[in-house]
């Protein structure tokens, strides 16, 4: 089992307004997708300068943003809190674009509850191809994911 730490983090401190951050086993959980992401996202970005060599090729790997909007039971399986375009029905979204508009580019996983554990499975891009299984399914003991939970959000 792997541990996980659910943090906020200010992101706009005037409005007081916070992000979720994610860790996995101490590390930051966007820093673990952005390795998964870069070899495809170095073969993406070889191929449009093949393509285009005049125009600006971003490396997009681990090119997200920690979501403001999400709520403790929608990182318990609950109902989603947002539902961005490409998603399943039994995906949550844990990671948004950029931009701040979760439809341009999100990353999704189905996340299960069992009695004494939280597995997070089927990592993807709604909008990319890419190759999560250096990540693979992630479980957590469930005790300690609500407790990080309920720290997070104030309530423990």
């Amino acid at each position: 089992m792997r541990s996980i730490e659910f943090r906020r983090i200010s992101t706009r401190p005037a409005e007081r307004e916070t992000s979720l951050q994610f860790l996995i086993d101490g590390v930051s959980f966007l820093e673990l997708v952005r390795e998964a992401e870069l070899p495809g996202a170095l073969a993406e970005q070889q191929e449009r300068i093949e393509e285009c060599p005049s125009e600006p090729a971003p490396l997009l790997a681990g090119d997200y943003a920690p979501s403001t909007r999400l709520s403790a039971g929608h990182l318990l399986g609950g109902a989603p809190d947002r539902v961005p375009h490409g998603v399943e029905d039994d995906e949550h979204l844990l990671l948004g674009c950029t931009c701040g508009i979760d439809d341009c580019w999100a990353l999704v996983a189905k996340i299960a509850l069992g009695e004494d554990m939280v597995t997070w499975s089927g990592l993807r891009n709604t909008y990319r191809d890419w190759d999560y299984r250096s990540i693979g399914d992630l479980t957590f003991s469930r005790q300690d994911y609500e407790r990080s939970l309920r720290a997070a959000f104030g309530a423990g």
